[in-house]
C-alpha cells in the first residue's frame, strides 16, 4: 500500500500546470536518487552552500548563486541582504528600527499574494502607479520616490501582472542612477532557460526563481542568482546561522536536489519539450473539435507567461458552466484538476501532462452528459 493510498489522498492528473497547491512539478528519478544520496551523510551545511554557490553560478553564468527554501523565501532573503548592505551592518546587527526606516519601491500592478514577505520584513513599502495606469516618466518617477532610506526596488515578472508597471529596462536604468539594487521575483519564469542569466545580464542585481516549478526540483526549494556582494551576505548570514535567516531552513537534500534538477534542466532538449506541448494541443483540438459543447483553441503563452502553448476549451452553450465541467473532471478516478478561464471555459496545460494523460482527459470530456452534483474544486495556486 502506497503512502497516498494509506492516507486516503488520491493522486490527481494535473492539467493546471506547475501550481504549488498540487505539488508544483514531478522530480526525475535522477533527482530523487541524488537527494537520497545527500540525505545519507552528514555534511558542513555552510561549506555545501558555498560550493553550490560557486557551481550554480558557473552553470548559470552569474557572479553568485544561493539555494534557498522557496521563491518567497528568496525574495525575503534578497531584500534582507539589500537592507544589510544599505545600513552597512551585518544582518545579525540589524535592529527593528533599521527595518522600519528602510524603504522598498514597488508598483501597485505588481502586488500579489506572495509579497507578504515584504511586510514580514517590517520595511516601508513605497507603491507607485496603479494597475492599468502607466507612469508618464518611468525613470523620473522612480527616481523621485528614492530617498536616503531606499534599500531596493522590487519587480515582479509574471504573466499575471496587470498592465501599468514600467518596463524592467526602465527600472534598471533608474536603479542604476540611484545606486540601489533591483530584486526580481521571477518565480515561474522558466522556461525559457536563458532567463537564468538574461535578467542579471540586463542589470538585475538578484533574480529569484522557484525550484519546484519547471526546474523540477524539490517544491520547497528556490534559487537566487546575481550579485556576489549581496549573495556573500546570505552565505555568511543565512541558514544555518542564527538570526533572521535561520527560520528559512533548506536541507542538504533540497540543496542537492535542486542542483541535480538544474543540471538536467540546462541539458534538456527544450525544443522537443515545446513540440510535445504542441502535439498535445493538436491532439485535444482534434478530439474535441466539432463537439456541440466544446470549442478547443490554442492559447499562447500560458498563464504564467511561459512560452508553452495550452488548450483553451471554450463552452458553446450557457447551460453548462466551467464549474460543472471542472467538478465532473475532479469527480473521476483518477481526479483531473484543470483551471477555469471564467464561467464559459477552462484550460488544459501540457506542461504537467503526458500525451496519454491529455488523451484520457479528452475522452473523459467526450463522456460528459450531465451536470454532476456539487463538488468543491480548489483552483487557488
Amino acid at each position: 500500500m502506497g503512502i497516498y493510498e494509506e492516507l486516503g489522498v488520491p493522486p490527481v492528473i494535473n492539467a493546471m500546470g506547475t501550481f504549488t497547491i498540487y505539488g508544483g512539478s514531478k522530480m526525475s528519478p535522477q533527482t530523487l536518487r541524488d537527494m537520497q544520496e545527500a540525505a545519507a551523510s552528514f555534511v558542513d551545511i555552510r561549506l555545501l552552500q558555498r560550493r553550490l554557490s560557486q557551481a550554480v553560478a558557473e552553470l548559470t553564468h552569474n557572479e553568485a548563486a544561493y539555494i534557498c527554501g522557496g521563491a518567497s523565501c528568496g525574495v525575503y532573503l534578497s531584500l534582507l541582504a539589500a537592507i544589510a548592505k544599505k545600513r552597512g551592518k551585518k544582518v545579525r546587527h540589524l535592529s527593528r528600527e533599521d527595518f522600519y526606516r528602510s524603504e522598498v519601491i514597488l508598483f501597485r500592478s505588481h502586488r500579489n499574494p506572495y509579497d507578504i514577505v515584504l511586510d514580514q520584513l517590517g520595511v516601508k513599502l513605497v507603491e507607485l502607479a496603479y494597475p492599468n495606469h502607466s507612469l508618464k516618466d518611468p525613470c523620473g518617477d522612480i527616481l523621485a520616490a528614492v530617498t536616503p532610506d531606499t534599500a531596493a526596488v522590487y519587480y515582479l515578472e509574471s504573466g499575471w501582472v496587470s498592465p501599468g508597471a514600467p518596463a524592467l529596462s526602465d527600472v534598471i536604468q533608474a536603479a542604476r542612477t540611484a545606486r540601489i539594487p533591483v530584486v526580481l521575483d521571477a518565480a515561474a519564469m522558466l522556461p525559457p532557460v536563458e532567463n537564468l542569466w538574461a535578467y542579471t545580464a540586463a542589470g538585475v542585481d538578484l533574480a529569484v526563481f522557484s525550484g519546484g516549478k519547471d526546474l523540477r526540483g524539490p517544491q520547497s526549494s528556490g534559487l537566487i542568482v546575481g550579485s556576489l556582494a549581496l549573495i556573500d551576505i546570505l552565505l555568511e548570514e543565512g541558514f544555518p546561522t542564527h538570526g533572521y535567516g535561520r527560520m528559512f531552513k533548506v536541507g542538504r537534500e533540497e540543496m542537492a536536489g535542486l542542483y541535480s534538477a538544474l543540471k538536467q534542466f540546462l541539458a534538456a532538449d527544450h525544443e522537443a519539450r515545446k513540440r510535445d506541448a504542441e502535439e498535445q494541443v493538436a491532439l485535444a483540438r482534434n478530439m474535441l473539435g466539432g463537439h456541440p459543447l466544446y470549442e478547443p483553441l490554442r492559447s499562447y503563452p500560458n498563464e504564467a507567461g511561459q512560452p508553452i502553448p495550452r488548450v483553451h476549451v471554450r463552452l458553446k452553450t450557457g447551460t453548462v458552466s466551467s464549474g460543472h465541467i471542472l467538478a465532473f473532471l475532479a469527480a473521476g478516478s483518477p481526479p483531473v484538476i484543470a483551471a477555469d478561464s471564467g464561467p464559459d471555459g477552462f484550460y488544459l496545460n501540457p506542461m504537467t501532462l503526458t500525451m496519454a494523460e491529455m488523451e484520457l482527459i479528452c475522452r473523459r470530456l467526450l463522456d460528459f452528459t450531465e451536470i454532476p452534483p456539487g463538488k468543491e474544486v480548489y483552483t487557488d495556486v
